[in-house]
């Protein structure tokens, strides 16, 4: 009998829809459940918008600071009904992830697939980012934000899951790392991670796009943040500008607060996409994949290596004029790009099924120990600020973790004990904790090592060959 899933329920860059239709195409009966609607995809439509228990459950706190849950048969009628949960951003069935305990006490298997800023701690990600040449872009609302005090489970509740404090992030990646079987994301974002998990990038459904590549003689440029500080459009626009003042003609057509029903028919006439100058590239490059651009962004390969082989230029500070300027100019080398951008979605490579077949194989991967990515950040490199402080539920679920799946074998538990994030421990209870067998994990980068089933992508690189001269007649205007 087909085991049914149900994804949500917060959507962010059409997970929640592309991912549903995705394991339909596998058999899978499967039902979407957003609360609110992202302002972005108004065009989606949910198999579900209401449930019928979140107004009968109260929530208390427990002798130990966690939260106790008291709800109605609803709930248990609505969870019966399926098999696997798939949680987007830090999402789930009831505020702050505070189900997940329920859940598995249920035996119900559970996917946390985390997107970004609600498990990213901006000071890992500094040390991150500049480890890898880049600048970390500071959220100014983040910067300002007043501090909230965390002493228990419960006083998460009136916050949402994006507020920048420590423990609220920490909570995020603790509950999910302790309860899900599997947690996907992405190594510039999931700075506080403890557990190896796995990567995939974003879902695309190529029906959403029509390929055309236009061959302009002076071209088309979409930018498109989501957030303008993340993305790092400041930057993007001054180096531009500059191009332009140098004679590099182009038109820019920026996208910023428009759905994106809109930004796809944008990039059907578009020549060229500038996603960002931010460590790794978001779903924008698959899009303008998709539909015939040649796409650049902050994609090293490394920092964030999976999918393997995107087709995506990589940019940053340094090089950012030179090779938008010989995008820009030479056509055929612009078209080269356009052309592998579309054949690497075309294999299939971030399809809807190809995305849900890799999740269903990394639940099976995970029960004998085998994941993508084994982070060491966060052992290595993580302090408690001066004016911040964490619970000792979290600390609890900290010890737990990495009790259950071990850490690298240079760890230093004790300062992770002085640091305040795991609980006073005896040097036979830090002894005892188990550390990974390293023998057969590569270390790719700073901070990136990954397993041998770290594969999913393309095994053949995009090429960008040298023999593109810098202009190329053949063009329309």
């Amino acid at each position: 009998m087909s085991k049914r899933i149900l994804i949500g329920t917060h959507e962010i860059a059409k997970n929640v829809i592309n991912l549903a239709a995705g394991f339909r195409e596998l058999g899978y009966e499967t039902d979407s459940l957003v609360y609110n609607a992202n302002r972005f995809y108004g065009d989606s439509q949910y198999t579900l918008r209401t449930v019928g228990f979140l107004e009968d459950t109260t929530y208390h706190t427990k002798a130990d600071g966690t939260v106790g849950i008291k709800t109605s048969r609803k709930f248990a009628e609505f969870v019966k009904k399926y098999d696997i949960f798939i949680f987007i951003a830090g999402s789930s069935l009831l505020p702050r992830l505070v189900d997940l305990p329920v859940l598995r006490q249920m035996g119900k298997t559970i996917i946390s697939r985390h997107c970004g800023t609600e498990v990213r701690d901006a000071h890992l990600a500094r040390i991150f980012w500049e480890d890898y040449g880049r600048r970390y872009p500071f959220y100014e609302r983040d910067l300002n934000a007043p501090k909230a005090d965390i002493r228990c489970e419960n006083d998460l509740l009136p916050l949402g899951r994006y507020h920048p404090g420590l423990a609220s992030k920490l909570h995020n990646a603790r509950t999910s790392e302790l309860y899900a079987d599997l947690v996907t994301c992405g190594p510039p974002s999931h700075t506080l991670a403890l557990r190896p998990y796995v990567q995939t990038g974003p879902p695309i459904d190529l029906r959403d796009f029509r390929f055309r590549i236009p061959r302009r003689r002076v071209p088309v440029i979409v930018h498109a943040p989501s957030s303008m500080e993340y993305k790092q459009t400041d930057s993007i626009l001054r180096m531009l500008d500059e191009l332009l003042e140098e004679g590099v003609r182009f038109h820019l057509d920026l996208l910023h607060e428009v759905p994106n029903e809109v930004v796809r028919q944008k990039l059907t006439d578009a020549d060229i996409v500038i996603d960002e100058l931010s460590c790794g590239s978001g779903v924008l490059a698959y899009e303008g994949a998709a539909a015939g651009c040649a796409v650049l962004s902050g994609h090293d390969g490394v920092s964030s290596p999976l999918p393997r082989n995107r087709p995506v230029l990589n940019i940053d500070e340094g090089n950012f004029k030179d090779r938008v300027r010989k995008v820009v100019e030479n056509i055929d080398y612009r078209t080269h790009l356009a052309v592998k951008g579309r054949e690497y979605v075309n294999s299939g490579i971030g399809s809807p099924a190809s995305i849900a077949a890799c999740l269903l194989n990394a639940l099976e991967r995970a029960e004998s120990g085998d994941s993508d990515l084994y982070p060491t950040l966060f052992t290595e490199r993580c302090f408690m600020p001066e004016s911040e402080s964490i619970p000792e539920y979290l600390r609890q679920r900290t010890l737990k973790i990495v009790g259950k799946h071990g850490v690298h074998p240079s760890t230093d538990i004790a300062r992770l004990v002085r640091e305040g994030f795991i609980p006073d421990l005896t040097q036979e209870e830090m002894d005892a904790i188990p550390r990974w067998n390293v023998s057969k994990l590569k270390q790719e980068g700073p901070w990136i090592l990954t397993g041998p089933g770290a594969v999913y992508g393309s095994s053949e690189p995009v090429v960008q060959p040298e023999e593109f001269g810098r202009t190329s007649p053949a063009a329309v205007s």
